[in-house]
């Protein structure tokens, strides 16, 4: 066998039988009160749901989407920055068999025209600051969903902009329809930047989701229930596989804030024991510039930089 073959037969073996809907439930049958998610948004109170809290919203926003017949395999724009819809709507789809199209939001009205357009997305999901950008550029796409916030933030729809609300379709409470485990089946597409050329599709499978959950945890060597910081963008690799992911593998507690915040960063770590987090290299020079941490539970920064 060669070395290839070897390591596709690896993959096999650990992602088989297995899907993200399987992992989260994993940890809703053995940890149904600890927090997964911990909100820190920058204007209002903290936001915990539990294991089987958020199961809850998922399958719930997951029932409301198919009552709108959004079926497997239908592409759906998610155009939010870290908050706890994003993370709803991105595991919705995925309990569905929808395909979570999670998009830059930094991405200007050319580059929304052509995700929503080369992805055939049938509905997007967005916020008050992004309605009128959305409506304008994905015109085809069945019903916008458009959260009561901006990652937090207070904020109005605009009146002209045709929508359904999120918190109305979570309040539905529709069953979702049972999905087998899928390991091969699609789960989300992602954007290259475009630096070359025009952005590329990447296109995910669960078993790629699963995969890069055990190996993050494999070269971490996370430990069961840890926890991390999360304010790089959940529409992004980084904190989608290596944050996120790894972390629900070992049924640990995500803690999201809706960006980076240098002022922010050690009061949210000692407040909530946190023990590792994916960094980059703006973040990390921006925190070693500050005066000496407090102490403090990181194990260990991941920032894959020298300084």
């Amino acid at each position: 066998m060669s070395l290839t073959e070897s390591i596709d037969s690896g993959k096999r073996i650990l992602t088989e039988g297995r899907d993200i809907p399987w992992l989260l439930r994993q940890w809703v049958e053995r940890t149904p009160d600890r927090d997964f998610l911990v909100w820190e948004p920058f204007d209002g109170q903290t936001k915990r749901w539990t294991y089987v809290e958020f199961e809850r919203d998922v399958e719930a926003f997951a029932g409301a989407l198919a009552a709108r017949d959004v079926k497997e395999r239908d592409r759906v724009v998610i155009h939010l920055d870290n908050s706890p819809e994003f993370l709803i709507a991105w595991f919705a789809c995925a309990r569905l068999g929808a395909i979570s199209v999670s998009t830059n939001t930094r991405s200007v009205q050319r580059d929304i025209e052509y995700f929503a357009e080369h992805t055939r997305s049938v509905c997007a999901i967005t916020s008050p600051g992004f309605a009128e950008l959305m409506q304008q550029s994905a015109p085809d796409v069945r019903f916008l969903v458009v959260t009561d916030n901006d990652a937090g933030n207070s904020a109005s729809i605009p009146e002209n902009i045709a929508h359904e609300s999120f918190a109305a379709l979570l309040a539905e409470a529709e069953p979702c329809p049972a999905r087998p485990t899928e390991s091969m089946a699609d789960l989300g597409i992602q954007f290259t930047s475009g630096t070359t050329s025009r952005p590329k599709a990447v296109l995910w499978t669960h078993a790629n989701a699963i995969w890069g959950a055990q190996v993050t945890v494999s070269h971490t060597r996370l430990r069961l229930g840890y926890s991390t910081l999360i304010f790089l963008p959940l529409f992004h690799t980084n904190a989608q596989s290596y944050s996120l992911l790894s972390t629900l593998w070992v049924g640990g507690t995500i803690v999201v804030q809706p960006k980076f915040s240098a002022s922010r960063f050690w009061d949210l770590s000692v407040k909530h024991q946190v023990e590792w987090c994916s960094m980059i290299p703006f973040c990390l020079k921006a925190i070693v510039a500050q005066t000496p941490p407090p102490n403090h539970n990181y194990r260990f920064w991941g920032p894959a930089v020298h300084i």
